[in-house]
């Protein structure tokens, strides 16, 4: 299974004399010892900051980001799925509120989930480099414009917390080598061109490749229905198992069947398919709580399963979502007092990322595997479903998404004027830009 996504915050500066070509002057950063204050380190430090209880409090503020973005981005016919990571987009608006002041900071904590939350950058920064040690990859980076002036607080912080590192702004091949690098060849081209507005880029990029606890034969995967609704169908390659030990439940408050499937290394692969005739998949979003849901899964039971095979891309634009979840201002006159002097606004907010599900994964062991018997549990995956990669320990959401025509190329019964009981699109890439506005 491979997932990558990548976030790139773009500040923009919209002042006279800021709309030449880029130069290849270095950045004006100040210099620095680097070192935190003496009150973060007493305040900030040992074991409670890392705590199981600090990671589940992450974890769960994460998960919430994310659900809220996942009700504002719309799915229909024409982008029947979304992929995002609530991980990739907390960490660019947890960096972006390093540099916030007054209002904006308090608006940017609260739609992290985060105004209650004790340290949470350092908690945060903590379970990044956490997970650095799993199957999940993680980059960052400051790209600063030639001559920007930027608050060494903010270079300072950026680094210690999130590890994203200050370069100059050169040039748009530069930036997207950067990213295909940083996904593994998974994102090409991520950018068309670079404003000449834009004086600071702040990207991250996770990328996740991991193997299956039970591996699914290739040579059993064969053509399957996939049901969009109840009158159009897509055929999908589906991958089968006969006896796969699986943790199922079939929840009544939701109407829905949860399914995980483990990974090796600690993280599950977590689906959530409405019951036939019980609304669409975004209806579940508002409901949702992984971490109930994962309290309430019982044991691995071995089982029969149909798993669609999946290699989609997503691109999408955040902004209109971000607004909708009450960051407007952002786009506007937010205070980034504490990235820079002048005033800046955040111009563009955009994601891009690609989901591949195969059968690759690690032969089960003797451990796991299980008597047959006379009569064997089924779950297919043949409808639309909301997906979340879960890291175990924290329970946070590393991606998630709704997979609603899993093959939309090969659509049956298609009748295009349709919105198949789904909900609609989006497009492009994660990144959030800002502007740096002239006075008035």
């Amino acid at each position: 299974m491979k997932l990558c996504l990548l976030l790139l915050l773009l500040l923009c500066l919209c002042c006279l004399g800021l709309t030449q070509e880029l130069s290849t002057v270095p950045p004006d950063v100040p210099e620095g010892d680097g070192k935190e204050t003496e009150e973060e380190q007493v305040s900030c430090t040992g074991s409670q900051v890392f705590s199981p209880e600090s990671r589940r409090a992450i974890g769960g503020a994460i998960e919430r980001t994310g659900l809220k973005i996942l009700e504002q981005l719309p799915v229909g016919p024409q982008q029947p799925n979304v992929i995002i990571s609530p991980l990739s987009l907390a960490l660019a608006l947890a960096q972006l509120t390093l540099g916030a002041r007054n209002e904006t900071e308090k608006l940017l904590l609260e739609s992290l989930q985060a105004s209650e939350l004790p340290c949470f950058h350092h908690t945060l920064g903590a379970l990044v480099s956490h997970f650095r040690n799993t199957s999940l990859e993680v980059a960052a980076r400051m790209y600063l414009r030639p001559g920007f002036a930027v608050e060494l607080s903010f270079v300072e912080d950026s680094l210690a917390r999130y590890q994203s590192s200050p370069v100059p702004l050169v040039s748009v091949e530069e930036v997207n080598q950067w990213v295909e690098n940083a996904t593994n060849g998974q994102i090409n081209n991520f950018m068309e061109s670079i404003p000449h507005s834009v004086v600071l880029m702040l990207i991250n990029a996770v990328y996740f490749k991991g193997a299956w606890q039970t591996q699914f034969d290739p040579q059993v995967t064969s053509k399957g229905a996939f049901h969009l609704d109840n009158s159009n169908t897509v055929s999908v390659d589906m991958m089968k198992s006969p006896q796969y030990p699986l943790r199922l439940l079939n929840d009544q408050q939701l109407e829905a069947q949860v399914a995980s499937f483990p990974f090796k290394g600690n993280t599950s692969f977590l689906i959530v398919m409405p019951l036939s005739g019980k609304g669409n998949v975004s209806s579940l979003l508002p409901k949702l709580n992984i971490s109930d849901l994962y309290r309430r899964l019982p044991q691995e039971k071995t089982m029969q399963v149909n798993l669609p095979r999946l290699k989609l891309q997503y691109r999408q634009e955040l902004q209109e979502a971000l607004t909708n979840m009450g960051l407007g201002s952002l786009f506007s006159g937010p205070n980034l007092s504490g990235i820079t002097s002048d005033p800046l606004r955040v111009t563009g907010v955009r994601h891009a990322s690609t989901l591949e599900l195969s059968e690759e994964g690690v032969e089960a062991s003797a451990t796991t595997a299980v008597t047959t018997m006379r009569s064997i549990s089924l779950f297919s995956a043949n409808s639309p479903f909301f997906f979340a990669l879960v890291e175990d320990a924290s329970l946070t959401p590393l991606f998630m998404g709704l997979v609603t025509n899993p093959a939309p190329d090969h659509m049956l019964n298609d009748d295009p004027g349709r919105n198949n009981g789904t909900e609609s699109n989006g497009t492009e890439s994660n990144q959030p830009e800002m502007e740096k506005l002239s006075p008035e």
